[in-house]
């Protein structure tokens, strides 16, 4: 993944730095903040924005998720409940910045599911399927720290998640579960935190990435639990004279955490993680403009409240690019 850092001149830091500060510490110390496994997406690692654009430039990166589970885990133990043979979901997004000044970008991402499904262990087969647009969120970008002397870098991001449609999806007439439906159909809050620090000497960046989803209810008086997804990457940018073209690798430690989700009744037991998962990358540059990367989520520890279906693994493929306006 290239990341793009740019000129700007200093100025006070203003409250989205305190947010900023917040949430970093939310992701330091938060433990009992844990939402359905294969039930939502966030942004496929190492492919988000992780610094401010330079003013009038457009980045583009679009990318396509396939996740895959089939053992049901109660807390970190397997369990003997089989009700789903097994899930997955395809999901297709994009995430479009534009430089709107030194130290400002705003940006958007939209997603669409082509399917959530469920096989069950059932006679005869039977199966549950959604698809449909997830979320779009809008957010404003903003550089905190440049300091290009120690190649070290800060920003943060405010933005809304705004449903797509605040209607559930029916099949046969039934409303489906929330798992299979692509959106929860309820607003939200987004804030995002980047750290990114360069060795430019051995092509080497380590960054730190840290976001919180904070979710309404629904019109069915479903509330998402708060969401705190926390990645520390290593990259390495690879500088071998056999090896033709612009490589990078890319390892990243990625830590999920939700919380209980909440119905018209109270809270829901089977709902809630804490999910780690180790993710490495491989991206290739092509002419210096498109940055193509590739990479699998491999979970090493799941523990989920009550009983529920956990990820087995997922696989994920990225383009970017910058243009100049």
């Amino acid at each position: 993944m290239a990341i793009m850092l740019q000129k700007q001149k200093k100025s006070p830091l203003s409250l989205i730095k305190l947010i900023s500060a917040f949430l970093l510490l939310q992701g330091l110390y938060i433990v009992n903040v844990t939402a359905q496994c294969l039930s939502s997406v966030n942004p496929v690692g190492g492919s988000n924005n992780l610094l401010v654009l330079e003013k009038q430039s457009l980045r583009v990166i679009s990318f396509y998720r396939y996740n895959y589970g089939d053992q049901y885990l109660e807390g970190s133990s397997r369990s003997d409940f089989n009700l789903i043979k097994n899930a997955n979901y395809n999901y297709a997004g994009s995430i479009i910045g534009y430089g709107l000044a030194g130290k400002v970008t705003l940006e958007t991402e939209l997603g669409y599911f082509f399917n959530k499904t469920q096989n069950y262990n059932l006679e005869p087969e039977y199966m549950l399927r959604g698809n449909g647009f997830s979320n779009g969120i809008f957010s404003v970008k903003y550089s905190l720290v440049k300091n290009d002397v120690g190649r070290f870098f800060i920003s943060s991001s405010l933005g809304a998640k705004i449903p797509l449609s605040a209607n559930p999806i029916y099949r046969d007439g039934v409303q489906l579960p929330i798992e299979v439906q692509p959106s929860a159909g309820a607003f939200g809050t987004v804030i995002q935190l980047f750290l990114v620090k360069e060795k430019p000497v051995t092509g080497v960046r380590y960054f730190v990435t840290s976001r919180m989803e904070l979710n309404a209810r629904n019109n069915q008086d479903y509330k998402l639990g708060t969401s705190v997804f926390t990645s520390f990457f290593f990259s390495k940018h690879l500088m071998f004279s056999w090896l033709k073209g612009d490589w990078t690798t890319i390892l990243q430690i990625r830590n999920e955490i939700r919380n209980k989700d909440k119905t018209v009744n109270g809270w829901k037991e089977s709902s809630g993680s804490t999910i780690f998962y180790l993710s490495p990358q491989i991206n290739y540059t092509i002419r210096e403009k498109w940055n193509v990367s590739i990479f699998t989520d491999l979970p090493v520890y799941q523990y989920f409240n009550g009983t529920q279906l956990a990820t087995k693994y997922g696989i994920s493929l990225s383009f970017a690019r910058d243009f100049k306006l």
